[in-house]
């Protein structure tokens, strides 16, 4: 298997800790960022986004959610993504949030890497917005979450991962004490561990 992907991306990091916890990372080859960029992602990704995963028989798998849907069938250790109805809508919901505080906190720092006459300060707040009600709402979902490691704790981590990695002064932690615990225990995962986030090479 083929995995596109890019040290910076919180969903890309999400679907690399899946892989680690279902014990298949070894399985993985890491495209380099020069094939992302010579169109080689595009020719298996119309999309063109990471992280897209390439069978060994060609098939495409995209987005990370599909990925990690993917992976379940793989290796051992407990799903990801519960078969129980009610316990699969509730991680899923749970990932939803995960997600959509990924997605907000990557389109707030994309926006200040535009020219300075073309930055929106009303986006990137907007933005913010976004995730700081998603932070609030976990603070208050710890308890739920518990020790449980699946798609919606990971991305949970790799989220507030990247608001480290990215937003840092954002102060996440202030205020919220049960969350900040949850992922100081979550972040000792080796799967976290060995995916931490860095920015990409420039060559």
């Amino acid at each position: 298997m083929k995995l596109y992907q890019s040290p910076s991306s919180p969903f890309a990091r999400k679907v690399l800790v899946a892989a680690h916890e279902r014990g298949i990372a070894d399985q993985i080859e890491f495209a380099l960022m020069a094939g992302i960029r010579n169109g080689e992602l595009a020719a298996d990704n119309p999309l063109a986004k990471v992280p897209s995963l390439v069978l060994d028989d060609g098939t495409a798998i995209y987005d990370s959610l599909v990925i990690v849907s993917y992976f379940d069938g793989l290796g051992a250790g407990p799903a990801l993504i519960p078969s129980d109805p009610a316990a699969r809508t509730t991680v899923l919901v749970r990932h939803a949030l995960a997600n959509g505080m990924m997605d907000a906190a990557v389109a707030s720092v994309m926006e200040t890497r535009r020219p300075d006459d073309k930055i929106w300060p009303d986006f990137i707040q907007d933005q913010h917005g976004k995730v700081t009600r998603g932070l609030d709402t976990l603070e208050g979902d710890v308890a739920a979450m518990g020790d449980d490691v699946d798609i919606s704790t990971l991305s949970v981590a790799c989220a507030l991962g990247y608001i480290d990695f990215r937003l840092g002064d954002m102060g996440w932690r202030n205020g919220r004490p049960a969350l900040a615990a949850w992922y100081e225990g979550f972040a000792k995962r080796p799967s976290m561990i060995g995916t931490v986030p860095s920015n990409p090479p420039s060559a």
